[in-house]
C-alpha cells in the first residue's frame, strides 16, 4: 500500500516548512506528499520550490489559481494528483508527531476513514517551534504540556457515534472528520470527493464526512495514537460567522446525496500540476 501525504496550505510557508520538516520522521512511511495550494503568489510558490529539495520524500505541488477560499476544489485537487491508494489529509499548520503518521496507516480498511484531532498550541508555543525549528524532542515536549482532557473525550465521543451509528440511532450528520484524516482513495472516489459547491469558510468536511457514512463508509478513531500540534494563528474573518452563512446553509439542505455533482471527477482547465521529485 502506497499512502500519499495531502497538505492544504495557502500563503503560509513558515508554517509548511514546519509541517514538511514535522513529516520527516515518516519518511520512509511516505510514498509522497502532494502540497495542495490554493492559490498562493508566485514569491511563496518560489520560496516552496527552493525548499523542496531539503526533504527524502517526492513533493508535487499541486497549484489552483487563487478565487477566494477554495478548499473543496484545492483539497480535490491535491486528490488527483495523489497516486497513492491511502491518503492522509493534513492542513499546513499541523505539526506531526513521531508515529502519527504510522497511526493513519495501521487502521487502513478499505471501507473506513480514520479520523484525528489536533492539540492546539499557545502563541508562544507556535513561536518556538517557527524559531527553534519541528524537532522530535520540541513536539514531544510541547504536546505533553498540553491538556490531555479534550483529546480523550473526543475519543469517546467519536466511538460513541460510530456504535450509535451502527444500529442506526445518529444521523450521519453527526459524523466529522476533525483535524486531520485518512482514507482509500477508491472510497473518496465512490462519493466524488469534495463537493465544490462549499466556496468560503466552513462545512466542506462535514459535508464530505456525511456523504462518506451515507455510502456505508465506516469511521475508526485515531484521535489518542495520531498525534498532532495545531500551531496558533489568528482566526480567518469568517470562523466566528460561518456557522450563519451559505455553506451551512447548502450543508442543511434536506436532501445531501452521496454522489456530488460538483466533485472530483470534473477536472476544470484551471487546474495546473507542478512536480518537483527528488
Amino acid at each position: 500500500m502506497e499512502t500519499s501525504v495531502v497538505i492544504c496550505v495557502y500563503e503560509r510557508l513558515d508554517f509548511l516548512a514546519v509541517c514538511l520538516d514535522s513529516l520527516r520522521n515518516a519518511a520512509d512511511q511516505i510514498h509522497e506528499v502532494v502540497i495542495a495550494d490554493d492559490g498562493s503568489s508566485e514569491p511563496v510558490v518560489s520560496g516552496l520550490k527552493s525548499m523542496i529539495p531539503k526533504y527524502q520524500f517526492p513533493i508535487i505541488h499541486a497549484w489552483l489559481p487563487r478565487n477566494g477560499p477554495r478548499r473543496s476544489a484545492t483539497r480535490n485537487n491535491g486528490i488527483r494528483h495523489a497516486s497513492g491508494s491511502y491518503i492522509i489529509f493534513l492542513d499546513a499548520d499541523f505539526a506531526v508527531l513521531p508515529g502519527a503518521v504510522q497511526a493513519h496507516i495501521a487502521v487502513a480498511k478499505p471501507g473506513f476513514f480514520a479520523a484525528g484531532r489536533c492539540k492546539y498550541t499557545t502563541e508562544e508555543q507556535c513561536r518556538r517551534i517557527i524559531s527553534e525549528g519541528a524537532s522530535e524532542t520540541l513536539l514531544e515536549s510541547i504536546y505533553a504540556e498540553l491538556p490531555e482532557e479534550h483529546i480523550l473525550k473526543e475519543h469517546s465521543r467519536f466511538c460513541r457515534q460510530v456504535l450509535l451509528r451502527k444500529f442506526h440511532l445518529t444521523s450521519a450528520r453527526r459524523v466529522s472528520f476533525g483535524g486531520h484524516f485518512s482514507a482509500f482513495k477508491e472510497d473518496i472516489e465512490m462519493v466524488n470527493g469534495y463537493d465544490e459547491n462549499f466556496v468560503g469558510w466552513g462545512g466542506e468536511d462535514l459535508d464530505f464526512a456525511t456523504r462518506m457514512v451515507k455510502a456505508g463508509i465506516s469511521g475508526t478513531s485515531v484521535i489518542r495514537t495520531a498525534r498532532i500540534l495545531h500551531l496558533w494563528h489568528q482566526r480567518e474573518m469568517g470562523d466566528k460567522h460561518w456557522k450563519e452563512g451559505g455553506n451551512m446553509a447548502y450543508y442543511l439542505r434536506k436532501h445531501v446525496p452521496t454522489y456530488c455533482e460538483d466533485g472530483l471527477a470534473q477536472p476544470g482547465p484551471l487546474h495546473r500540476k507542478e512536480s518537483v521529485l527528488t
